[in-house]
């Protein structure tokens, strides 16, 4: 049995969310980044899946970004001061 807050699909969820997410930080900073760790908020919140983890060149600088899972746009994304001096807009 499904449990009612379990997101179907999760696997390719995580897959495409991880690919924009890399995305947004290269257009938008263009800075490189790995997501180490995702989390999918509670469904009957939102359809929102967090990612964080960190820029490649620096592991001790940390990223978060928050995606919808439904239409994969970006609603939140949390970036340090140094990559902000990078915007790209």
């Amino acid at each position: 049995m499904v449990g009612c807050n379990t997101v179907p699909n999760q696997g390719k969820i995580i897959e495409e969310a991880t690919q924009v997410g890399e995305k947004y930080f290269i257009d938008e900073y263009s800075t490189e980044v790995k997501f180490t760790e995702h989390k999918f908020m509670p469904k009957d919140l939102s359809h929102n899946i967090s990612l964080s983890g960190h820029v490649k060149a620096n592991k001790d600088t940390e990223i978060k970004i928050l995606i919808d899972y439904d239409t994969f746009r970006i609603q939140n994304a949390i970036v340090p001061k140094e990559l902000l001096n990078k915007r790209q807009n």
